[in-house]
């Protein structure tokens, strides 16, 4: 009888393991914005389930290819914006599109970027294989990816970090890690980006380097970041104001072919 139940054990196993490398990470998408990458109407949200509303019948656009600029004090809700738009934190009321769909996690077309990474202390992770773990939205559970290497040299290449490839994560320096982790979402191909100040870890190279990547013309992206900087405004095509409840469009260019810069 035990020798029965360890071969259906054992085939129960292989049939379970054939299969779930079929099953991926996360749905297929289309590529290719819709036009509009964000779309918000009367949209309210809370930093908690239990708290206040950080903001309140937000309603505004974010074209494909636009480098839009979250601004506003300390606590004015760009953070829970970004992770509304993530699919992190629940709408409280109104509506919001993303590529076209209501906010969820687990899209390969959208990357959020917290403004304070956490990885675990020592874990043996180096740092190529973080930015290979954008390909895993693209392949089944349990599958050993052996594709996409072309990718992640290109994005290792453009974010100047070719030369740290085989280093532990949790012996990058902030700067570094914020570019490892942008490198992953490009392997991932994520179509739009959401960053909460993303340059408030970054030395001045560092700075630099992602600066030079976010804003290059031939990069199709749509970029939504929260920033303090008022030196960054003038490359932003938008610029969304975050202010006592509200969110205003302080700036509107058509898209990243009219920057205003």
């Amino acid at each position: 009888m035990s020798r029965v139940i360890d071969t259906l054990s054992r085939h129960l196993g292989e049939t379970l393991f054939s299969v779930l490398p079929s099953i991926p990470y996360a749905q297929k998408e289309k590529a290719g914005c819709p036009g509009i990458a964000v779309a918000t109407k009367q949209l309210s949200a809370a930093a908690r389930l239990d708290g206040p509303v950080a903001f309140a019948d937000a309603t505004f656009e974010i074209p494909c290819g636009c480098r839009t600029a979250l601004i506003g004090p300390n606590g004015s809700g760009k953070s829970t914006l970004l992770r509304v738009l993530a699919g992190l934190t629940p709408i409280r009321s109104g509506e919001a599109l993303v590529a076209g769909e209501s906010p969820r996690l687990g899209r390969s077309r959208i990357a959020y970027l917290a403004q304070r990474p956490h990885l675990a202390e020592l874990f043996p992770l180096k740092l190529r294989r973080l930015v290979q773990m954008g390909t895993y939205a693209h392949h089944g559970w349990f599958e050993e990816c052996q594709h996409g290497d072309e990718a992640i040299d290109l994005a290792l290449t453009r974010l100047g970090l070719t030369g740290l490839a085989e280093r532990p994560v949790h012996t990058l320096s902030g700067g570094q890690l914020q570019r490892a982790l942008i490198a992953r979402a490009v392997v991932q191909g994520a179509e739009l980006l959401l960053l909460d100040e993303p340059y408030a870890a970054l030395d001045q190279a560092s700075r630099e380097i992602v600066d030079r990547f976010l804003f290059e013309q031939s990069h199709a992206f749509t970029v939504v970041m929260a920033t303090h900087d008022p030196a960054d405004l003038s490359r932003f095509d938008r610029i969304l104001e975050m202010r006592d409840g509200t969110i205003i469009t302080r700036h509107a260019c058509s898209g990243h072919d009219h920057r205003h810069a």
